[in-house]
């Protein structure tokens, strides 16, 4: 599911700003963007979102800085800064100028310009100091992520079962149908048989009937489908109630929602049954798509 959520910790010391923002993946990816100085608690990070968020990427983007600076020292490449200073002499040499003299000051402004002359370290960064702030940040960002989240789940959730009470619909049209259609093809085959038979003067035997009928009602019988897409649909109905993550357990259920629509298709043998299943099918497909949004 989509969704954003936005969380800020600031204090003397530290200041951090997370938004995190979610799009629909059948699984679950976390891709995180901080400061180099937080890659020590990045894997925290990672954990503490997956605790609350089991589907779908994630897009992280952190922005920190601290200001502590104890532990942060200067140095100065001093082998460096003299390289740089005879390479000045040289230069003036090349052009003829083996006594000019740059002013002192103008010098050291100018060398301390020199890449690499100067660098600041870093020191001891103490993360667990600063990980309940930046925890607290964190779980304010997943606290508004989850709960825009969860209003498209509701908005899914009413969908669904709107879906699946159209699919018992219609699959109380097939039940209601499917003994006609057994009545209807007897009638259809006397009545052929008997045309024929007609010009021979001959009857049909009411056994050798009854026997084609028996044949064609075992072919054709769709109830123990119709029995197992009931079940499913009970089924739909329990897991999108459960209080966990559904997404994959009802990715498998709707598969087999559609095994039992194509097999009540391949036996049905009747033009208002198939255009029946047909309709379910469409209903089927949609749910599929929603699955694909939800944890």
């Amino acid at each position: 599911m989509t969704g954003f959520g936005r969380g800020e910790y600031e204090d003397e010391q530290f200041s951090v700003t997370i938004e995190m923002k979610t799009v629909n993946h059948r699984y679950n990816e976390v891709a995180i963007r901080l400061p180099r100085f937080l890659n020590p608690v990045e894997d925290r990070i990672r954990k503490t979102i997956l605790k609350s968020v089991n589907r779908g990427r994630i897009d992280v983007f952190i922005n920190a800085s601290y200001t502590n600076t104890e532990n942060v020292s200067i140095k100065v490449d001093k082998a460096l800064v003299l390289a740089y200073h005879n390479a000045l002499r040289d230069v003036g040499s090349a052009i003829g100028c083996e006594d000019y003299k740059l002013n002192e000051q103008s010098e050291i402004l100018y060398l301390s310009r020199c890449p690499d002359v100067i660098n600041a370290q870093e020191g001891f960064f103490d993360v667990e100091s600063v990980w309940p702030k930046l925890e607290q940040a964190l779980r304010q960002a997943i606290s508004n992520l989850v709960a825009m989240r969860e209003t498209e789940g509701s908005n899914i959730y009413g969908d669904f079962i709107k879906r699946a009470d159209l699919i018992a619909e219609k699959l109380a049209v097939i039940e209601e149908r499917s003994p006609q259609v057994v009545e209807e093809y007897q009638i259809r085959l006397s009545d052929r048989i008997n045309e024929l038979l007609a010009k021979h003067n001959q009857v049909i035997e009411p056994e050798r009937l009854l026997q084609e009928v028996a044949i064609f009602a075992d072919r054709t019988s769709i109830t123990e489908e119709i029995v197992r897409l009931k079940s499913h649909i009970k089924q739909f109905r329990l897991i999108i109630d459960a209080d966990q993550p559904v997404g994959r357990k009802l990715d498998f259920l709707i598969q087999e929602f559609n095994r039992e629509a194509n097999t009540i298709a391949s036996k049905a043998n009747d033009y208002t049954l198939a255009q029946v299943v047909v309709e379910i099918k469409a209903e089927i497909e949609k749910i599929r798509e929603q699955i694909q949004n939800i944890e």
